[in-house]
């Protein structure tokens, strides 16, 4: 098992953002540490970074209110480092290794601070929507922003249908 040492920080971090798009950054995120020859431990320690950094919303809010919060802070936060993001979202359609790795710290995220299965759900599916609109958004995310309030928009819509029958 290996010791829990954190390699990235933000310095590093914006420094492999300017490259992340370059064939060379597999062999920049090893001089960090060796161990991310493995993209998946350099993935894992990303998402660890993410998640001490990230702010939880406030449990005062409504469920919507939180799911919205939750995302728009994860995506916001995430701005600083759209490259590596990207690049990790791009490896991650190659190898499912990657991707179920992501989706855990993603639900760790959510499950930190929603409750009932269905909310988590809800997260998750509008997460994904938002996720794709974000990676075309500029910094201000509006779009991203109009896309979860469209999504909830559709999801209450449908509540309200199936609740009629």
């Amino acid at each position: 098992m290996r010791k829990k040492i954190q390699n990235l920080n933000k310095t590093n971090l914006k420094k492999l953002n300017t490259i992340a798009h370059l064939k060379s950054f597999p062999i920049k995120i090893k001089s960090i540490s060796s161990e991310y020859q493995d993209l998946n431990i350099f993935i894992k320690d990303f998402e660890n970074f993410i998640s001490t950094e990230l702010k939880i919303p406030s449990k005062e809010l409504s469920s919507q209110d939180k799911i919205f919060e939750g995302i728009i802070n994860r995506l916001d936060f995430l701005n600083d480092y759209k490259n590596i993001t990207l690049r990790i979202y791009l490896e991650s359609q190659k190898k499912p290794k990657y991707f179920l790795n992501l989706s855990k710290n993603i639900n760790n995220y959510f499950n930190s601070f929603l409750n009932s299965n269905v909310e988590k759900i809800i997260s998750n599916i509008i997460y994904l929507y938002a996720f794709n609109v974000w990676i075309e958004d500029n910094s201000s995310m509006d779009r991203t922003m109009a896309s979860i309030g469209n999504a909830f928009d559709n999801i209450n819509n449908l509540k309200s249908f199936i609740s009629k029958r």
